[in-house]
């Protein structure tokens, strides 16, 4: 197949692709937010793992005397290769008859090749997102699938990856005792405290579950506490915010969670998508593709990194189009002890 670019050149589909994958993380919800998007225009990114985000304090001097030259936080440099991902989408004989069926055939070919481009692009998008719930659960980017296997661990210490000792589907369960217990563990270990308390609905309502989550009525009865009701508890015991996430992918046409819906996350607070050098977590690397480089599709090289998009036609009956989604990128965890996972249901 020969690139096509009659309706539509790579370099404006692929601006089409990203602003139609930015829009759908927005409605969907993205982890993004913990693991800002970064691009790199390289296949391998490195960085500096550290343990904590604290810097050693300055020290008093007599005045003329000179300034001291300080330490920079020690860490183990790192250097990882970022695999490639992507989606082939066909745009059928008859789609293609179809759409150049009326007198705007152009304008409806467009049409089509837009509407498939969305598709491909969530198909990256999802399995990014998929990858950063991983990375956030266990500490470590694992990938097994039949035609590529691989596994990345970030250092996460082992006690940053538990199951709650008493399950949040009892309800005498100490909830708060426990997020008390787990908060304090993070604290000492970073020199800070979690910003964001991640979990799921099905996590946060046997969370108001508890007993003393639950408001008494009137009448004697019990009713489990409203989300503000239970954000003014949390925050009351000195804990951060509850973050609702519950986004779903399909992986091989079987519905799955982007992030275990039995367990609950303590995060640095949340960043805009693409502020990476706001938290020191971590980011989402974009890594820029052989592709993007190709002459023939003519992506500035500023933009190269990140998700492209181009169109493939077959000029042999039936004259197959194929949209093409590509890109290269991974979920890095830098300062992994600032990522907390506890299994409580």
């Amino acid at each position: 197949m020969a690139l096509w670019t009659d309706i539509i050149d790579p370099a404006t589909l692929t601006g089409y692709a990203r602003a139609a994958l930015a829009d759908y993380e927005a409605r969907r919800g993205t982890l993004a937010q913990f693991l800002p998007n970064r691009d790199v225009a390289d296949v391998v990114v490195r960085f500096i793992k550290g343990n904590s985000g604290l810097v050693d304090v300055a020290k008093f001097r007599a005045y003329d005397a000179e300034i001291e030259v300080g330490r920079r936080p020690g860490g183990q440099r790192v250097t990882l290769e970022l695999p490639a991902l992507g989606q082939n989408l066909p745009v059928s004989e008859y789609e293609q008859l179809r759409a150049r069926g009326g007198s705007v055939s152009d304008a409806q070919a467009l049409l089509s090749i837009q509407t498939v481009t969305r598709q491909a692009v969530q198909a990256v998008s999802d399995s990014i997102e998929r990858m950063r719930g991983v990375v956030l659960a266990t500490g470590k980017a694992t990938i097994a699938q039949d035609n590529f296997v691989a596994e990345d661990d970030f250092g996460r210490q082992a006690g940053f990856t538990l199951t709650a000792p008493a399950l949040w589907s009892v309800a005498g369960t100490d909830r708060l005792a426990q997020l008390q217990t787990w908060n304090d563990l993070y604290l000492d270990a970073n020199g800070e405290a979690p910003g964001a308390l991640v979990m799921s609905t099905r996590v946060f309502r046997a969370f108001a579950a508890g007993s003393q989550m639950q408001t008494q009525l009137i009448n004697g009865q019990a009713r489990n506490a409203t989300l503000q009701q239970v954000q003014d508890q949390v925050a009351g015991a000195g804990l951060p915010p509850i973050v609702l996430y519950d986004r779903r992918v399909s992986v091989d046409g079987v519905n799955t969670k982007a992030l275990p819906d039995d367990r609950v996350l303590m995060l640095p607070a949340p960043v805009a998508t693409d502020d990476w050098m706001g938290t020191q977590l971590g980011a989402t690397f974009w890594g820029r593709t052989l592709s993007s480089t190709e002459p023939g599709w003519e992506i500035p090289d500023s933009e190269q990194p990140g998700v492209v998009a181009g169109v493939y036609r077959n000029e042999k009956p039936p004259m197959g189009v194929e949209v093409i989604s590509d890109a290269i990128g991974l979920p890095v965890l830098s300062n992994a002890d600032l990522s907390f996972a506890a299994k409580v249901l």
